[in-house]
């Protein structure tokens, strides 16, 4: 079964003795095999997603979805956005096998920065909400970065789609680093990440297209910028939190030493006249946050309570909560925590009988 294996996915491949003596050596031997494509190296190319995930799954564990890891990220960050303004200016329709091999190296790096980031922002989402429907989006980015044949086929070939790919890649990778960073609110960290994609999508297209010689691209280029910050900022509730994440909430009947006390799900409106709402917060050391707790009462809006800054660096997260004397008897009452920036992080419930 084994020689079976072996031999279908080497068929065609040339030993390297069957070479003439100058292009035994190893990169000549690799530029043959590149230019002639035999059978056996079209079919071992096949199982490139085999090896990504493998690789992926090696990465996740390695990362172990630290910060300590995060220059890692950003020197691959650097470099992809150096190598693709090189392969666009410079290396233009090159097929030479050093850039072959180049444009998988910037693949993998593109990869791996994704599946950093990719648990925080996942772990970020509030299961239902909105802000899921981001989810198709980034994973979406890693299937893609993750296999070089769909890659080739979708992306790279055009020009308007490997832009947009490569700009929302740094998007969903800035985003994630200038909080962390910086400390960083998060509306502006994805204001800002937004501009900045925006500007390597104008850098990216430019040797594709005339933007600046031609009227029509200019202005439609220009729309489509105005367009991408209004989705961005009406549409910035689609979009997790990250680094945030709310690592506990309850309702409860006191607060004592900064901790929920009494915590309940379902109380009796004999028992429960006043009712707090705690919730503990995880954010990267020096990022400040402003929080909002928005309270309904059988899917109708009853008030929003803007609370104090939340402070990063707590391993167990930052604890705050609002308080609410209860007046319209019984029912679901359902609160949203959300940033003041328009970012949902979570919400919690409790039932009064």
């Amino acid at each position: 079964m084994l020689k079976k294996i072996i031999t279908y996915y080497m068929e065609g491949i040339p030993s390297r003795k069957n070479l003439m003596p100058e292009a035994s050596g190893p990169i000549q031997y690799l530029r043959i095999l590149f230019m002639d494509m035999p059978v056996g190296l079209v079919r071992l190319m096949q199982l490139q997603p085999l090896f990504a995930l493998v690789t992926s799954l090696l990465c996740i564990f390695m990362l172990k979805r630290g910060f300590e890891y995060v220059p890692v990220v950003i020197v691959s960050l650097i470099f992809a956005f150096f190598y693709i303004t090189f392969r666009l200016y410079l290396m233009k329709n090159s097929k030479k096998i050093l850039s072959r091999f180049w444009d998988a190296a910037l693949l993998f790096l593109l990869n791996n920065m994704l599946l950093f980031v990719l648990p925080f922002y996942i772990e970020s989402m509030t299961v239902p909400s909105r802000n899921m429907l981001f989810a198709p989006i980034i994973i979406g980015l890693t299937v893609i970065s993750g296999w070089f044949s769909l890659y080739q086929r979708w992306i790279m070939k055009h020009s308007l789609r490997s832009s947009l790919f490569y700009a929302l890649t740094f998007f969903c990778v800035l985003n994630f680093l200038f909080p962390v960073l910086f400390g960083m609110r998060n509306i502006w960290s994805l204001l800002i990440s937004g501009s900045i994609s925006s500007l390597a999508v104008v850098l990216f297209v430019y040797p594709h297209i005339y933007l600046l010689k031609n009227k029509k691209n200019t202005l439609i280029f220009l729309l489509s910028t105005g367009l991408l910050f209004a989705l961005l900022w009406f549409g910035r509730s689609i979009i997790p939190p990250s680094p945030l994440k709310l690592t506990h909430s309850a309702a409860c009947l006191e607060i004592a030493d900064f901790r929920a006390q009494y915590p309940f799900t379902t109380i009796n409106t004999d028992v429960a006249h006043e009712v707090y709402f705690y919730t503990s917060i995880f954010a990267p050391r020096g990022l400040s946050e402003r929080i909002n707790h928005v309270w309904y009462h059988n899917s109708r809006k009853l008030f929003t309570v803007s609370l104090k800054e939340i402070h990063g660096g707590r391993k167990e997260g930052f604890g705050t909560w609002s308080r609410h004397i209860i007046r319209e008897g019984p029912g679901i009452y359902c609160i949203e925590v959300w940033t003041a920036g328009g970012q949902l992080l979570g919400t919690g419930e409790f039932v009064l009988n």
